[in-house]
């Protein structure tokens, strides 16, 4: 009994001890020890345990897309947080009940008299740090970022005196990378390289981190610099071959091929995965010069991949492979053949699909021959993703092939109606027939091919029912999924829209010798089968033939502009503007078409027909601006003179004006009625003189004056503003009974805030306007215009700003300054004229308000009407930014 007695003591004597062990509310040592046991084996094993799970996971599925360059880290991939979930959902788990259960943040009760570090530790279990840093990169392999950095910042900041902070620091950096935060992430990147106390077990990482820094910013000369350090470090073979992959596609976007094949070689003798060594294979295909040797072994082994059943879905890699063996041997018909059918076979790979369209349209661009360089640039553009490095400039060269296109289109098609016109009655009718006899033969085999399609489907469908034991297509995956490849290896990726089939919309094809040029006609006939149809656009009356000679000239002015501008094609700009000229010699803008023809091919070199062209300005039209600059090099100087004179003037007699010397500007009106006559100043010195009469006249002798101005200038910029002033002068002034004022009126911003939420986003070095919303049922908008208008001419005499009205909503009209190259320079025009004071000094605040914004931001906010929206983003990201820059 004693014996039983004393074991229940000894039980409940342990279990108090444990129990007392257990709270983190005291420090001791037998506690440190207890939860630093517990902490690593009942919590932190798991979560490292989950986290290594979770990486080898992803490094097994990494869903790598090796059309585009590899990113360094896997976590980096899309999908990659969708594979990962479940594991590091668990190591967040774990991490946190690490802390949660075993934190022991009390000072320790025996305190260590030689150790203060030890005695103003932050935290006194040795796990709890560890855990924070393994939440932090489950977060960030998540793809949950600003929680990442919370957690990162606390450790930086909590455990400043102990090694993890740079691990803190490490991860940080590559979380901001993950966001393209770059300022924020080079910052730390230069703390952590200047640090001699930084680890070197982290040494690898932080190269790995740098190189992924200016990969991200295409800074690929420094970026293969780290990679070439950091692999010599790796032990893991895996990732130490997509490192050597990495540096090779590197290298390849350098042009140094010889890096480049060495890197590949070096994939490929180590053999990691089929799909990696697939693509070295390839893309050391794709350096292949003639220098290297005979390509005959080379093409031999691309041909027995094709023939490899399992590279099917790589064939189009494989045939843009020969393709660009081809087109290096100057082979172009074989390489244009292997490009197509590289497009051709792409049935998931978009972006292999995108690259072999732009191989061929290239190709035919630099022969040139635009209208085939049109249609392939326009199909890569069904393809292509939005976000591809150069996907603007690839936009814009099929835009300028479009708009280019369009006019040739133009063109021929007149060509084709004149010519049909000009043929007699019989031979035209018999044109027509034959036109309508083959259009009905392509209808039988459309539909033919339609209905063989249609019976090949539901045999397919009717098949694929039968192995999955049937069901509705739409409720059948496998058969819906195939379907949606059919269609997108035929049209691409397309919007749910109209006509939806054309990635250009605003190119429309038209039927032939159908055109309607002159707008809908509700009694056009439309059925294409019927002569009346094809007859209805010939040029058979002078005045049609008229019409149709003037798109022709029209068709050849632009498309003379679109070689000459925008695809910088001299030789084709002067061929097309001769044959208008040979073409229409009176044509209305001959002048013109000869100064450019004079200037091109003085920049050519062509110094014979620069010549000719210069004397047959001077000659025909010696009185133009164009013979006085040929012949009077001064002239140019001359102008700016008196542009500057004009200018002058005008800003003197605008202060006088302000200043009430009425008399005086009445002077001055006079003398600029001789000096400047012509200018386009002219009519402000108009509006100055007509106000400095009134202002010394009666009411109505100043609204007459005011007439005779409007008179005199009824499209002058101004006029508007004079319009203003006369229906105040003669519209009953007083307030209509039992009307009253509002006590408080609203603002501007109150009366346009909106319930929807508007994403204006910060863009610096983008285009700019200076905008002001003023209210027309208070105050007169074109007084702040006519006012903006003097203020540039007194303050921005060198700048040429365009100064416009729109009407904002039904009470608000708006007034824009343009154009502003930066953000920078828009606010220092709005702070000037805060600072000056000049333009609203008869305008209460109420009543207009005045931002400045981006180009993109301005068609924003005119779709949505959001100004008080804006108006909070424009004080947090302009005004509030021009504070902090000052202090």
């Amino acid at each position: 009994m004693k014996r039983r007695i004393r074991n229940i003591v000894i039980i409940a004597a342990l279990l108090g001890g444990l129990l007392y062990s257990c709270s983190t509310e005291k420090n001791t040592a037998i506690r440190r020890a207890y939860h630093n046991l517990t902490a690593y084996f009942n919590a932190l094993y798991n979560a490292q345990d989950a986290f290594k799970s979770g990486e080898n996971r992803l490094m097994d599925e990494p869903n790598d897309n090796y059309a585009r360059m590899l990113n360094i880290f896997y976590y980096s991939n899309d999908g990659a947080a969708t594979v990962v979930n479940s594991d590091m959902g668990r190591v967040q788990e774990k991490a946190s009940k690490v802390v949660k259960k075993h934190s022991i943040t009390a000072r320790p009760e025996k305190r260590k008299r030689k150790n203060r570090a030890f005695n103003d530790l932050p935290e006194y279990c040795k796990h709890v740090d560890d855990a924070y840093l393994l939440k932090g990169k489950a977060e960030l392999y998540k793809h949950e970022y600003f929680q990442a950095i919370e957690t990162f910042r606390f450790i930086i900041r909590e455990y400043s005196m102990m090694p993890i902070k740079y691990d803190g620091q490490l991860w940080l950096t590559r979380t901001y990378l993950e966001m393209d935060k770059f300022d924020r992430a080079k910052e730390l990147i230069e703390l952590m390289q200047g640090d001699n106390q930084f680890p070197e077990r982290l040494d690898k990482a932080l190269y790995l981190t740098v190189a992924e820094y200016h990969k991200k910013q295409y800074e690929f000369k420094e970026a293969a610099k780290q990679l070439e350090k950091a692999i010599p470090l790796t032990k893991d073979k895996t990732k130490k071959y997509r490192y050597h992959y990495i540096l090779a596609q590197i290298y390849q976007e350098l042009q140094n091929n010889d890096k480049a094949n060495e890197n590949y070689a070096i994939v490929m003798r180590k053999n990691p995965i089929y799909e990696m060594v697939f693509n070295a294979r390839i893309n050391m295909a794709q350096l292949y010069r003639t220098t290297q040797g005979s390509a005959e072994d080379l093409q031999k082994e691309l041909k027995k991949m094709l023939k490899d059943d399992k590279n099917k879905e790589y064939q189009d890699q494989i045939y843009f492979a020969l393709g660009s063996i081809e087109e290096n041997k100057n082979n172009i018909p074989e390489a244009l053949k292997y490009y197509r059918k590289s497009a051709a076979v792409s049935v998931q790979n978009n972006y292999q699909k995108t690259e072999s369209y732009l191989a061929v349209a290239d190709i035919y661009f630099e022969q040139p021959d635009y209208k085939n360089a049109q249609m392939y640039y326009d199909s890569a553009m069904g393809f292509i993703d939005k976000k591809r490095r150069n996907y603007k400039e690839i936009y814009n060269k099929s835009q300028n092939l479009n708009e280019l296109v369009t006019h040739i289109t133009t063109i021929e098609h007149q060509d084709s109606l004149q010519r049909v016109a000009a043929m007699g009655e019989s031979e035209r009718l018999a044109l027509i027939d034959q036109i309508i006899e083959d259009l009905i033969e392509e209808e039988k085999r459309q539909m033919e091919e339609e209905r063989m399609n249609r019976l090949a489907m539901q045999n397919q469908q009717q098949d694929t029912r039968q192995r999955q034991g049937g069901g509705w297509y739409f409720y059948n995956p496998t058969a819906v999924s195939m379907g949606e490849n059919s269609f997108k290896q035929k049209w691409g990726q397309r919007e749910l829209e109209d006509n939806w089939r054309r990635s250009n919309k605003s190119q429309m094809t038209s039927e032939p010798m159908a055109e309607n040029t002159q707008g809908e006609d509700s009694t056009k006939i439309t059925d294409n089968k019927k002569r009346e149809y094809y007859l209805q656009n010939l040029p058979l009356t002078d005045s049609a033939l008229a019409v149709s000679d003037s798109l022709i000239q029209h068709a050849y002015y632009e498309l003379g502009n679109v070689y000459r501008i925008k695809l910088e094609d001299l030789p084709k700009a002067t061929n097309t503007y001769e044959e208008l000229l040979s073409r229409y010699p009176g044509f209305e803008k001959n002048i013109t078409v000869y100064y450019r023809m004079y200037k091109m091919y003085d920049e050519m070199r062509e110094r014979e027909e620069a010549e000719r062209y210069r004397n047959i300005i001077i000659q025909q039209y010696p009185e133009s601006l164009y013979a006085r600059l040929m012949t009077n090099p001064d002239y140019i100087k001359k102008i700016q003179e008196k542009e500057q004179q004009a200018k002058f003037f005008y800003r003197t007699t605008w202060r006088l004006f302000k200043k009430g010397e009425y008399q005086q500007v009445i002077n001055n009106f006079r003398r600029a009625d001789t000096a400047f006559a012509k200018h386009k100043l002219y009519s402000k010195f108009a509006l100055l003189n007509t106000l400095a009469k009134g202002r010394m006249a009666d009411s109505a002798t100043f609204v007459a004056y005011l007439n005779d101005y409007i008179t005199q200038f009824p499209a002058g910029n101004e006029t508007p503003y004079a319009k203003d002033l006369v229906r105040y002068m003669t519209t009953d002034q007083t307030k209509p009974q039992g009307v009253e004022e509002k006590e408080e009126e609203k603002t501007i911003a109150e009366e346009t805030k909106k319930e929807v939420q508007v994403d204006f986003k910060m863009q610096e070095r983008v285009p700019h306007y200076y905008v002001s919303i003023v209210d027309t049922r208070k105050a007169s908008a074109n007084l702040v215009k006519f006012n903006i208008s003097n203020f540039n001419i007194d303050y921005y005499s060198i700048l040429d700003f365009k100064v416009k009205d729109f009407v904002f909503s039904a009470d608000y009209q708006a007034i824009t300054v343009e154009p502003f190259t930066t953000w920078y320079n828009a606010m220092n025009y709005y702070e000037s004229i805060n600072y000056i004071k000049e333009v609203y000094e008869d305008i209460s605040k109420k009543n207009y308000i005045h931002f400045v914004i981006s180009e993109e931001n301005y068609k924003k906010l005119f779709e949505t009407k959001a100004a008080s929206q804006y108006m909070e983003f424009f004080q947090e990201n302009y005004v509030k930014r021009r504070e902090q820059a000052s202090e």
